[in-house]
């Protein structure tokens, strides 16, 4: 009994809090998309340079895991954000709008999902976008189930990302 008890503070503990949430356009053909590219033109202004370079190290390890090349002339684009979009420039998504256009945000109302609009809008919440090169569109967001913070241990970004980039492409 007393190791039953012990088992299962330690399966407790070790859970995440959280599981990551992912919304995505159901009408996007994923199954063609095989290579990537970032949609930064640079680094965003509000996320600390080290945390950005941890990200972006995390996010190419997950996707070239998952079967994904790195190609300046890909199918689709990655961004991401730590933080309140709000926060964001205009110009660090380059091409890609980080905000919705108003025809975009009612073509998309169907798929965004409710929690991860609130979540994305936090302090420290890792954000990760996946855009269609050919229409500059977003088709799949994703949030990190905890949040990460400048002078996060590499392992728990890695962990962080995994956790989200795992869901990409979406299994319909």
């Amino acid at each position: 009994m007393r190791l039953d008890l012990a088992l299962l503070a330690v399966l407790t503990a070790a859970a995440p809090a959280t599981a990551p949430v992912v919304s995505y356009d159901p009408d996007t053909e994923f199954h063609h998309y095989r290579s990537y590219t970032w949609a930064f033109a640079h680094t965003p202004s509000n996320i600390d340079p080290t945390l950005y370079r941890q990200v972006r190290h995390s996010i190419d390890q997950s996707l070239e895991a998952h079967g994904f090349v790195h190609s300046p002339h890909a199918d689709f684009a990655v961004g991401f954000t730590v933080g309140p979009r709000a926060k964001m420039h205009a110009s660090d998504f380059g091409h890609y709008a980080f905000y919705y256009s108003a025809s975009e945000a009612a073509s998309h109302q169907d798929w965004i999902n409710r929690e991860l609009a609130e979540r994305s809008d936090h302090d420290d919440t890792l954000s990760i976008d996946i855009y269609d090169t050919q229409t500059k569109s977003s088709v799949w967001h994703g949030i990190a189930p905890d949040p990460v913070v400048p002078h996060t241990l590499p392992s728990i970004v890695e962990h962080e990302v995994d956790a989200v980039v795992s869901l990409f492409p979406p299994r319909k």
